[in-house]
């Protein structure tokens, strides 16, 4: 697929279009009015779809590739409601973060929580369809036919009857000169023959081919490399720096002071380590030398304790939740923390002087990258250029902003020069950003059928939100909760779907010293192991197939159902487990998206072994059902590994893990078979990347209990075994 950079406004998108061709049909994407609404009326997010002379498609939006297909299913979208050709279209992004490219109840251009296609679907389509109709406006005038003797396949407006053809390059410049219609006439789904089927990526000839740019890629004359030294303890600073410790050390060129660190500038990477391995520099003292794992899971338990933990979340009674009739359930949960481990390690080039500063940086947050640099260097928005190239993986870890900062810096430091400054995988693990620990009490009242008729929850833990500006107050207000209401901690309790009559969430706040950031399906990663294993601590104690018991709370939630029976019918859960095999139910709404799984493992010699993962999902409509498939396998795989393995855990204020060996990844010969199967309900888009994710811990852990009877609440479970 080919893809370039294009620059800031309409005007400079057209003016780009219209040097390479003489003329462009430009058409910007507006929210539709409910989305807008929704949205508080925010500015529109200005993309545009470009048709030039040659014919050639392109369209400009602010969510960038990381992986995980976005720009294939942006481009069937556009493809099949204009009639282009799928193959041939450009995918451009801007290089400049603005006001017009930013999601507005996110308030940044990001490229995060699934929306790429659910968020972009109806404004993309619409504007597709505005283009369609005046290109057939455009034919009809040419040909002396009616539009609706006209019709629009494969890049040419074709006259039904008489098989006349005009290319749509052809037509452009007659377009241009017609208004752009309000309200277009999206094709009827009987003409939808893109979407809904899959098709292959258009990134992947590249990709294979070795000619995908990734931010490691980047070349450019004169390019310097950077490697960096950072203080191990999170919130400390540099006490004391001698440069002059590695200035006689081969291909070094200079050492430029970073927040919380350093850059050794080199000739070259390994020069650049080595002489950063060597350099002369200690760290400030701070409180938080000697905070440990065992002191944060002591604060964490002390929350959970307090008396003054406000309501977050009420429906019906609260004063019911506390009762002491009927059977009393109770449980404590806690996960640990978690890095990303994205295989690209982390890396930034730039190009940086007080007049311009231009990146080369595989990013999802674009705007984070804009004010890290507003705020550490002074750089107005006007004059920062941001280059975007495909992920090797981003999964939350890529919407922070260090790296660019330290590579600008670095680039001052030679006078403008580009220096590309590259984390070893060991930085990453040890200064990185984590996925927060979490602590998790339930207590539900059972009525004498076995049914939950109340439940209280309270989380312990930090306000992720907070860092990234969302005040909970607000929050809690636009979504209907009570109060202190933080997404990056609340998701997947406060907006949990089961029907429970009596029902309040609090978030007993602790702030750690520890930089964190959100990972995959965010606070969906530790909720679902949370919710999904007590219910069915639940069904255990009332005595009830799991299965049955999340249905008979379920009443009116037909997507939730729907995606039980179906991984139940995969799963021939009404059938006794393999002999030998034990298996675990969850189901977790998130992003839009239904998602049950089964999970099939053994216990035995080997431990516990996951054979088999069986998942139905409601996405809404399957724009590249090929796609939603690999997305929920390679979901399954991230969250096995961190259920069954991975931590981090802080001696003296740092992180003990450091590299793949004490921090595995789930091997290959591990990998079970994943079998996918997509239900539609009629319902609207969902997001697919994290989604996945949730179900996966419970339903191993729920598998753990099955098979030994004894209830394993904490993460990761090598820990149990």
């Amino acid at each position: 697929m080919k893809r370039r950079t294009l620059s800031l406004t309409r005007r400079s998108f057209l003016a780009s279009a219209s040097a390479t061709a003489g003329a462009a049909l430009v058409v910007p994407l507006r929210l539709l009015p409910a989305l807008a609404q929704e949205t508080g009326g925010a500015p529109d997010p200005q993309s545009f779809i470009c048709i030039d002379t040659s014919g050639q498609v392109t369209f400009l939006l602010p969510t960038c590739e990381m992986g995980q297909g976005t720009h294939t299913g942006q481009a069937q979208i556009l493809a099949e409601e204009l009639g282009a050709d799928w193959a041939s279209i450009v995918v451009d992004m801007p290089k400049q973060p603005a006001p017009v490219y930013r999601i507005p109840f996110i308030g940044q251009m990001r490229s995060v929580g699934s929306f790429g296609i659910r968020f972009w679907h109806d404004p993309l389509r619409r504007a597709a369809a505005q283009a369609r109709e005046m290109l057939i406006q455009a034919a009809a005038g040419r040909l002396g036919a009616e539009p609706v003797e006209l019709r629009a396949e494969g890049g040419f407006v074709v006259h039904a009857e008489t098989g006349r053809r005009l290319s749509f390059g052809e037509l452009v410049e007659d377009a241009m000169a017609l208004p752009v219609p309000e309200e277009p006439a999206l094709r009827p789904e009987v003409e939808r023959t893109l979407t809904g089927r899959p098709v292959p990526r258009l990134d992947t000839p590249a990709k294979v081919t070795g000619r995908a740019v990734f931010s490691i890629d980047v070349t450019r004359e004169g390019l310097l490399y950077g490697a960096v030294r950072l203080a191990p303890v999170f919130s400390a600073d540099v006490a004391s720096l001698d440069e002059s410790s590695v200035a006689g050390m081969p291909g070094v060129v200079t050492v430029a002071r970073v927040p919380r660190g350093a850059v050794v500038v080199a000739e070259s990477w390994w020069q650049a380590k080595q002489a950063a391995d060597a350099l002369g520099i200690t760290f400030t003292e701070t409180p938080a030398d000697n905070l440990s794992s065992e002191a944060i899971d002591g604060m964490l338990r002390e929350a959970l304790d307090r008396t003054d933990v406000p309501v977050t979340t009420l429906r019906g009674d609260a004063a019911s939740t506390l009762s002491s009739e009927g059977r009393i359930v109770e449980a404590e949960y806690s996960v640990p923390l978690l890095t990303h481990v994205s295989m690209e390690p982390i890396n930034c080039t730039a190009e940086s002087t007080e007049e311009r500063t231009e990146l080369w940086i595989g990013t999802q947050g674009h705007d984070v990258v804009r004010m890290t640099l507003e705020r550490g260097l002074r750089i107005p928005a006007d004059r920062l250029f941001i280059n975007s190239t495909y992920l090797g993986g981003g999964f939350g870890r890529k919407t922070h902003g260090e790296i660019a900062l330290q590579a600008a810096i670095a680039s001052r430091a030679v006078g403008g020069r580009p220096v590309k400054v590259l984390w070893a995988w060991e930085d990453d693990v040890q200064q990185g950003q984590y996925r927060q620990t979490m602590m998790c009490r339930f207590r539900a009242v059972l009525d004498d059928s076995g049914n939950i008729t109340a439940m209280r929850i309270r989380l312990a833990g930090p306000q992720m939100g907070r860092a990234y500006g969302f005040d909970p107050e607000r929050l809690a207000q636009a979504t209907g909760n009570v109060a202190n209401f933080d997404p990056f901690s609340l998701g997947g309790l406060s907006d949990m779907r089961y029907v429970i009559s009596n029902f309040v969430v609090e978030h007993a706040v602790v702030d750690l010293p520890i930089p964190l950031c959100p990972w995959r399906s965010i606070s969906h990663s530790f909720n679902g192991f949370f919710f999904e294993s007590f219910m069915d601590e639940c069904a255990a104690a009332a005595g009830r197939d799991p299965l049955e018991f999340r249905r008979s709370h379920c009443e009116g939630q037909t997507r939730m159902l729907a995606v039980l029976d179906r991984v139940a019918e995969m799963a021939r859960w009404q059938e006794p487990a393999p002999a030998g095999g034990t298996r675990g139910l969850a189901v977790v709404e998130s992003y839009g998206f239904y998602v049950a799984q089964v999970v099939e493992a053994r216990v035995g010699d080997r431990g516990l072994v996951v054979e088999r993962v069986h998942a139905a999902i409601d996405c809404g409509r399957a724009i590249n059902p090929g796609q939603v498939e690999a997305q929920i396998q390679g979901a399954v795989i991230d969250a096995l590994g961190a259920a069954l393995r991975q931590k981090v855990t802080i001696r003296d204020g740092r992180a003990e893990q450091s590299n793949f060996y004490d921090y595995p990844l789930l091997r290959i010969d591990e990998v079970p078979d994943v079998a996918v199967s997509i239900v539609e309900t009629g319902s609207p888009l969902g997001g697919v990347g994290e989604p996945g994710v949730p179900p996966v811990a419970p339903a191993l852990a729920n598998a753990l209990f099955a098979a030994r009877g004894r209830r394993v609440r904490s993460l990761p479970l090598v820990d149990h075994l």
